[in-house]
């Protein structure tokens, strides 16, 4: 066997589950030093198996290596489920400006009055045209024109 390995095996056998758990702290701090690099999957991957160990501590190195490979690949995968569900729904209203608002119902902040009035959403106050309104109605947004709302009265029934 390689030098190398040799130690490895050592520090496995003498240190146990902690060395597991300090990997997985230098993955951590990798994680920060690092830029644009995700390591932070393989410490959490690193500490499942340093507390599995704790839990069945005559567990081989062969199986400690299978343990890290699975657990990191587990970890990642999770990871991008939930990156892909996080862009998804931040897909839906970032970036899109008032494209986004399509298909949503807002009230009316001011009255539509000769074809153009105002309404809020969120923090934003955006002009709308649509038929003449009182202030307060509820409306649906169908359209953009530039970046103003074209918008028509929520039926109600």
């Amino acid at each position: 066997m390689d030098n190398a390995l040799l130690i490895i095996l050592a520090i496995l056998r003498d240190l146990g589950p902690y060395t597991w758990f300090i990997v997985g702290a230098l993955f951590l701090i990798a994680e920060v030093v690092l830029p644009g690099i995700n390591l932070i999957w393989f410490g959490a991957a690193a500490s499942a198996v340093g507390a599995m160990l704790l839990a069945f501590p005559g567990l081989g190195w062969e199986v400690q290596m299978v343990a890290f490979i699975v657990c990191s690949g587990l970890s990642v995968a999770a990871a991008r489920v939930i990156a892909n569900r996080v862009t998804a729904e931040a897909d839906d209203v970032v970036n899109r400006g008032p494209a986004a608002l399509i298909g949503r119902q807002l009230a009316l902040a001011e009255p539509i009055v000769n074809g153009t009035g105002r309404a809020t959403f969120a923090d934003s106050s955006w002009r709308v045209t649509g038929p003449d309104q009182p202030a307060g109605t509820l409306v649906k947004v169908v359209g953009i024109d530039a970046s103003t709302l074209v918008v028509e009265p929520v039926q109600r029934g």
